[in-house]
């Protein structure tokens, strides 16, 4: 790919963007013994989005972000599939869990905080930034140049980005979902009140505490949970089909070094809590 081309620089910008994602999520990571979690997790979502948005605007006259009125019924389609996907989300975390639990979200952490303010800082706001982030920025810069691409890659830095192992695995599927989500309906909002959804719920199960759940429960909400997130994508899809352009480039032509640099060291942040 020719880096004077504009199809490089919007990747290059895409990938800069996940690089600077990364350094802000270390150096929040390094502050929270002494501004604590929430505040440490305020501020990274506060620079990233702040990043996020000042790199949009200077690309504005090559694409932009979308953000429309949903409609009732297809919002709540969406939902149903964010909801239906969790026991997908818990089996993946459960097969990670089997390797290592380093690096697992600790539910005591969200439950310390008064409700409301939980659902803002755990809920909502990761889901605004990182939706804009992933789903708008870094998809929306690659859409222009390969669809395909833009679902792999962007679901890709998303998952990355949460560095234990089980929250990469639920994370790449997701961001795929989301990713798809958006294509089809051209309009963030739905992927970003999934997302919305998603996380509540998890704040709402750290408040729940552990419950001893006898296993046919489980198995049964999983077998249901799968065959419901199955028949809602069809019907999703069917109604709202997704075209996947895919350009002519060869696969490792659509990251650039920023990109490989970043996801390196990703993966060495999670393997290394891997063996701890």
């Amino acid at each position: 790919m020719d880096k004077k081309s504009s199809e490089y620089k919007l990747i290059r910008m895409a990938d800069t963007s996940f690089l600077f994602c990364i350094i802000f999520e270390v150096v929040g990571i390094m502050t929270v013994m002494f501004i604590g979690t929430l505040g440490a997790q305020m501020a990274i979502y506060f620079m990233t989005m702040l990043f996020a948005v000042f790199m949009a605007r200077k690309r504005r006259a090559e694409f932009t972000i979308p953000f429309e009125k949903p409609k009732v019924g297809t919002l709540l389609q969406s939902i149903g599939i964010s909801v239906c996907g969790i026991p997908i989300a818990l089996m993946l975390s459960a097969l990670a869990s089997l390797l290592s639990s380093a690096g697992a979200d600790s539910s005591e952490d969200i439950a310390k905080y008064p409700v409301w303010l939980a659902i803002i800082a755990f809920a909502i706001v990761p889901a605004v930034v990182e939706e804009y982030v992933f789903r708008g920025l870094i998809f929306g810069a690659y859409m222009k140049v390969d669809a395909r691409a833009a679902v792999v890659i962007s679901s890709l830095f998303f998952a990355l980005l949460h560095f234990s192992l089980g929250s990469i695995l639920y994370g790449f599927f997701y961001g795929c979902v989301f990713a798809l989500i958006r294509i089809a309906t051209g309009n963030m909002m739905y992927s970003m009140v999934m997302h919305l959804t998603f996380n509540a719920i998890n704040v709402a199960v750290s408040y729940a505490g552990m419950i001893m759940i006898p296993g046919w429960f489980l198995i049964g909400a999983f077998v249901v949970g799968v065959i419901g997130f199955s028949v809602l994508c069809i019907f999703f899809f069917k109604k709202n089909p997704v075209e996947l352009q895919v350009s002519g480039y060869k696969g490792r032509q659509l990251v650039t070094k920023e990109g490989y640099i970043t996801m390196a060291v990703c993966l060495c942040v999670t393997g290394m809590l891997l063996m701890i």
